[in-house]
Parts: structure tokens; sequence; C-alpha cells
């Protein structure tokens, strides 16, 4: 029961340091990935208890799970990798499209604008009324 207790501490301290090194992914992406890992070590040690003869309570087994792994760090640098760039061009493309919406709105109040006081000066001085 003891081994039991000491394997989880090893994976929740793997677990931990995941966490810690991934302090800059927004909190949904570090959430996904740490679920993403627990997964990984859950069926790996359900694999260690099918196939030896010891099952989870070897001493090694969550070594080896997490060994498989690989480091903490080299995990949280392929999902920052993964994240899609924010890039210049994308913020830049944003602004101008905000340019050209704000753009359309005033230069179509600027027409009704004048396609009322067209109106308003044709009725007025329309040809063929005595004013």
């Amino acid at each position: 029961m003891t081994e039991d207790l000491q394997l989880d501490a090893i994976a929740e301290e793997y677990l931990s340091e995941i966490e810690r090194a991934a302090a800059a992914l927004p909190a949904n992406r570090r959430a996904e990935l740490l679920a993403d890992v627990r997964s990984h070590i859950v069926i790996a040690q359900a694999e260690v208890a099918s196939d030896s003869p010891a099952g989870i309570d070897d001493p090694a087994a969550m070594s080896r799970i997490l060994s498989k792994l690989g480091d903490p760090e080299a995990i949280v640098a392929a999902a920052v990798a993964d994240l899609p760039p924010e890039t210049p061009a994308s913020s830049t493309a944003r602004t101008a499209s905000r340019v050209l919406v704000k753009t359309a709105v005033i230069l179509l109040l600027i027409g009704g604008i004048l396609l009322i006081g067209w109106f308003v000066l044709y009725f007025l001085f329309a040809p063929g009324q005595a004013g």
C-alpha cells in the first residue's frame, strides 16, 4: 500500500513539474496537456499491471513509465510548438479589418446624409414650382 502511494507521489511530482514548466501556456491548454499526460500514465500503469507478474507494485515501473514519456520540459516545449503563432501579420490584418469597417460605416453615414440633403434640396427648389 505504501509503495502505491510512493508511486502515485512520483507521478504527481512529475505532473507538478509539467505544470510548473507550462505556466506560460494558456490555462485551458495547460489543463489539456496535464490531462493528456495523466491519461498516458494511467494507460501505461494498466499495461504494466497486466504484463508484469509483480504488477504495478514493481518499484521501477513508474520510473520506466515516466522516462518513456520524456522530460517535462520537452513535453511542454512540444506543446508550445503546437500552439498557433500570434504573428504581427495577423494582428495587422485584424487592425486593417477594423479600420475598413469603421471607414465603411462612416461613408454609409455620409452617403445617407447627402442623399437626404439632395431630396430636401430637390423638393425645395424643384423646377416648375413657384416658391
